[in-house]
């Protein structure tokens, strides 16, 4: 391997801290127990259908999971709201996920009842990719809340859009 190639990822890594993202909440439910964590990596595919995609590192404890449910939901959490990025994104804080501000009947993947935007997603395909897996779904419900004001992720921090 040249020097170049090992100096890839990191460079790589580098220059994806410069494109901010907006911070996430994947949820799920798997056998009456709600799961959750935080991602940057999501993205709309279409508008017809209207559907999305996530992409879930495969270490993550949820990523197995996501591969046998019918539905996953993307929270897209608003400024006020990084405490809940923080506790989703540290497994030792999985006891204070969905205590507060949350429908949680596991009939369907937790909502976070104020997020700036949640998505009912059935589960239509995934692909693994390197590290990570790519999970498609078909938007079936969509609920917002007034004012846009995402919780943005951006050079290794937390910040607002505006």
């Amino acid at each position: 391997m040249s020097e170049a190639d090992a100096a890839l990822p990191d460079s790589f890594r580098q220059a994806m801290r410069r494109i901010a993202s907006t911070v996430n909440v994947i949820t799920i439910c798997v056998g009456g127990e709600p799961m959750g964590i935080t991602a940057t990596a999501m993205s709309s595919i279409s508008l017809d259908p209207p559907s999305l995609l996530v992409c879930i590192n495969r270490t993550a404890a949820m990523h197995g999971r996501m591969e046998d449910v019918s539905h996953f939901r993307v929270n897209v959490l608003h400024r006020d709201q990084e405490e809940i990025a923080r506790i989703f994104a540290d497994r030792k804080h999985q006891a204070l996920r969905f205590v507060d501000g949350w429908t949680v009947d596991c009939e369907r993947p937790p909502r976070l009842i104020d997020a700036q935007a949640s998505f009912l997603c059935r589960r239509i395909d995934h692909h693994r990719f390197g590290t990570h897996s790519i999970f498609i779904g078909q938007v079936e419900e969509v609920a917002v809340r007034e004012g846009v004001d995402p919780l943005v992720y951006l050079n290794g921090r937390y910040a607002g859009a505006n």
